[in-house]
């Protein structure tokens, strides 16, 4: 009896095995490496129509409404002449109450030019955010790898493409479907955010017909009724 009490007592002092560790931090340990940001590029490309259809759009003229909490009957017309021209414009009422030009290296809100550097950048990243497949594709070697985010279907790569160390335009790239499901676009530590959704093929280019945008001046959804590609040559945008 002396000798099973002592057994006993001696395995009483081993340490249990440690718990299963959970589900969610196995599943990180068995993750697969991340694909090269080219490869993730290349399926991106490929989804809105190819790098030789992105890079041969001459322009890009897109209408539509804009809903903003109790507001209603805004339309927004944008135009954008890539690499460096851009024009916005927000109306009530067939009048146009806010306008946004680039122009070259210059840049104007209702018809005054931009002369401070975080305001000027805002505009330009406001330009490369209009058509994010052609930034993306005019400028690769300056984008930034930021690796994997989220889980599941809400996995995505995120890319960054700085104009400088504050001004900085953010792409989150869906990691099934090489969509860009979301920017950001951050001047000087303030942030504007837009989620794209329902996309369609236009002229054999991609692009979303719904932008939910998130600022310092509120929450607003963007409803595209029409977009169309057009030549270069044909789009004029100049400093009013």
């Amino acid at each position: 009896m002396a000798s099973l009490a002592a057994l006993l007592a001696a395995l009483a002092l081993v340490p249990s095995a440690p718990a299963a560790a959970p589900a969610r931090a196995r599943a990180r340990a068995t993750r697969p490496t991340p694909p090269p940001l080219g490869q993730v590029l290349a399926r991106t490309f490929r989804a809105y129509g190819g790098v030789d259809a992105i890079l041969g759009v001459g322009a890009v003229r897109s209408v539509g409404t804009v809903a903003q909490g109790e507001a209603h009957g805004w339309r927004v017309e944008r135009t954008v002449r890539p690499p460096d021209r851009y024009r916005s414009a927000f109306s009530l009422g067939g009048v146009e109450h806010e306008t946004v030009i680039l122009a070259g290296l210059r840049a104007f809100r209702n018809g005054a030019e931009v002369t401070g550097l975080v305001r000027a950048d805002q505009i330009r990243l406001e330009a490369l955010r209009a058509f994010v497949p052609a930034a993306l594709a005019k400028n690769r070697a300056a984008l930034q790898d930021r690796g994997e985010l989220g889980e599941g279907a809400d996995r995505v790569r995120r890319v960054d493409l700085p104009l400088r160390e504050d001004a900085v335009l953010t792409a989150d790239i869906d990691a099934r479907t090489g969509r860009v499901v979301r920017t950001v676009v951050s001047v000087a530590g303030k942030d504007t955010l837009v989620s794209y959704r329902r996309f369609r093929m236009v002229s054999g280019v991609l692009f979303p017909f719904a932008e939910d945008v998130e600022g310092a001046d509120g929450k607003r959804t963007l409803t595209l009724e029409h977009i169309e590609l057009l030549p270069a040559g044909s789009v004029r945008i100049d400093a009013p």
